[in-house]
């Protein structure tokens, strides 16, 4: 199974988001947002050369026409393309600033922006043709320089950087192709419009290299990150809620299993109704993870990730549960039992004190095994259910109407 990882934990932050990613390749969220939001800038920046750039046009026709000719304020084709550039670039960096979608999506959709930018810069450069006397020369275009510039400052996978890439490089010999079904002078053959623009071809090769540096060292922040993080190696349980992996701490090699609460699970109920379980499953973490009975399992950390997935940190146990043990070898000795439950009101008792209830005693929740050099030692489980009696400001904490917490039978 490939390992997931969830990156350093700060319960104490409410305002901490925790990752869970699927592989290691991934990139952090949070450069992801500034990525998005880079992205922004540059739409903007395009978009403010779209509109400068065709002002700038009219006024060098102005300047070199004769006096009394109006033929530079005559609105072409190229004006049109040009508004339309600018117009949907102010649209992206719009969009980057208010939309709620996830970085990498805006990510991609800024690629396909790209796409579309190149088409119009090779339709401005070549809408209008050339004299017929004029050498056909290999060039360097602007898809070049926004192609480095996309490669520099935003993470993409060089895969992607050569999809897109290779789509907006051939936009140059795409817009001298229209231009030429257009009827525009002086643009040669089809097999110089693609000659003429192969050091784009080239600078696309230089653009995956960058990408491919750029997403190395976000991989390596990612990796900086992780040290002290817990990976997820193996599967070990699931119920209802959710399920429960082993783990590993990556600094301390400390063993934990870690008990994930599926995003589904919320997502079945209303947007209060969910609200109202995140902020309960909070507050009674913090509760029991203050609970020091060496009889209560312990909570290493707790949180949410980024999707919306619940999570303990726990200890990780040798041994069974008080079901499983009864199930596969019966009824047990009386005098074993005492030794069980004598430790299992050890737990509750300092519960209790603490104005805290279990809800969910059970034998499924009861684990017993060995710990150091001692037998059928203890340890209560599924504290992530526990509830207050009365909260710090007097509130009662009443189970909603209809609703029943634990299991009843």
């Amino acid at each position: 199974m490939q390992p997931r990882r969830i990156g350093p934990i700060r319960s104490s932050t409410p305002a901490d988001v925790i990752t869970l990613r699927s592989h290691t390749h991934s990139l952090p969220a949070d450069i992801l947002r500034e990525a998005s939001l880079r992205l922004g800038i540059l739409s903007l920046v395009v978009g403010a050369l779209w509109f400068l750039a065709d002002i700038l046009y009219h006024v060098a026709r102005r300047a070199m026409m004769q006096s009394g000719e109006l033929d530079w304020l005559q609105f072409r084709f190229t004006d049109v393309v040009s508004v339309a550039g600018g117009v949907v670039s102010f649209a992206l960096y719009a969009y980057t600033r208010r939309t709620k979608r996830s970085p990498r999506f805006v990510l991609d959709l800024g690629l396909v922006y790209f796409i579309v930018t190149a088409l119009g810069v090779g339709l401005v450069m070549h809408w209008d043709g050339r004299p017929r006397d004029a050498p056909m020369n290999p060039e360097i275009s602007w898809i070049g320089v926004l192609l480095l510039t996309f490669a520099a400052i935003l993470p993409t996978s060089p895969r992607k950087l050569l999809i897109a890439g290779g789509i907006a490089v051939a936009m140059n010999p795409i817009g001298m192709l229209m231009a030429q079904a257009h009827g525009t002078p002086g643009l040669g053959t089809s097999s110089a419009a693609v000659l003429m623009h192969y050091p784009d071809v080239l600078l696309l090769g230089v653009a995956i290299v960058i990408s491919g540096v750029v997403t190395h060292l976000g991989r390596q922040v990612t990796k900086a990150r992780e040290a002290g993080s817990y990976e997820l190696t193996e599967l070990i349980g699931h119920g209802g809620m959710g399920e429960v992996y082993k783990a590993k701490h990556r600094m301390f090699a400390r063993a934990a299993a870690i008990k994930l609460i599926r995003p589904e699970v919320l997502a079945g109920a209303d947007n209060e109704a969910a609200e109202m379980v995140v902020k309960r499953f909070r507050r009674e973490a913090e509760s029991a993870a203050n609970l020091r009975s060496p009889h209560t399992v312990e909570i290493y950390d707790f949180g949410t990730s980024e999707d919306g997935t619940l999570y303990f940190v726990m200890e990780l146990l040798d041994g069974m549960d008080l079901e499983s043990l009864v199930r596969r070898h019966g009824p047990l000795p009386a005098a074993r039992v005492i030794h069980i439950l004598t430790q299992v009101c050890d737990s509750l008792e300092e519960a209790h004190r603490a104005g805290l209830v279990h809800r969910d005693i059970k034998p499924a929740n009861i684990h017993v095994g060995p710990l150091g050099l001692r037998n059928d030692f203890v340890k209560v489980l599924d504290f992530g259910l526990v509830k207050p009696l009365v909260t710090t400001n007097g509130e009662s904490l009443a189970t909603m109407a209809g609703q029943i917490s634990g299991t009843p039978a």
